[in-house]
């Protein structure tokens, strides 16, 4: 077998490696996201809305997320879109005002259902075509481990930091997969 039938090639690696740090940051936020709103004064079911933009718009845009993956080069536009899902947790930092924090989970929730849409179709595309179904199977834990592993980092760092330093340590996170995704130049 060459290099080229092996699942765990290079381009794959970086996928995976990718998409555990996306999901790792993105689900170490859901814990540190409600006491910073209690920090900054918004109580009571403020904070369920604000947590709740997000899944609206990941749902409402997941149409349009479709038609760009189809429509254009998927590996350029997770690219754009994964840098713009970094962005997203400064600006909890930029914008520190409830419904400020609404636009923001609903950008963050437009721009993830690119993101999350893109990763597994991108897994699929730098598998050799007989491996793809295993390859996926392998990929798609990526999910349980970034789910179960997010939530862990989002409250160690939130004991042991301010919420300002999470949500910097969250970007430095997606920032490291950006990289390595960049790393995968998938045509």
């Amino acid at each position: 077998m060459n290099s080229s039938e092996k699942i765990w090639n290079r381009r794959f690696i970086l996928l995976f490696i990718t998409n555990l740090l996306v999901l790792a940051a993105f689900y170490a936020s859901i814990p540190i996201i409600p006491i910073y709103c209690q920090e900054i004064g918004i109580t009571g079911s403020k904070v369920g809305i604000v947590l709740t933009a997000m899944s609206v718009a990941t749902i409402l845009f997941r149409p349009v997320a479709g038609y760009l993956l189809d429509n254009f080069n998927r590996y350029r536009v997770y690219l754009v879109f994964l840098a713009l899902f970094c962005l997203s947790f400064p600006a909890f930092l930029a914008f520190p005002l409830f419904g400020a924090l609404i636009v923001v989970r609903l950008y963050m929730g437009a721009v993830y259902s690119v993101c999350g849409s893109a990763t597994m179709t991108l897994a699929g595309d730098v598998l050799p075509t007989a491996k793809i179904t295993e390859g996926i199977s392998r990929f798609a834990f990526t999910v349980s481990i970034g789910m179960a592993m997010g939530p862990y980092v989002g409250l160690q760092v939130q004991s042991h930091m301010s919420s300002a330093a999470s949500f910097w340590t969250i970007f430095g996170i997606t920032v490291a997969a950006l990289i390595c995704v960049s790393c995968c130049r998938i045509r």
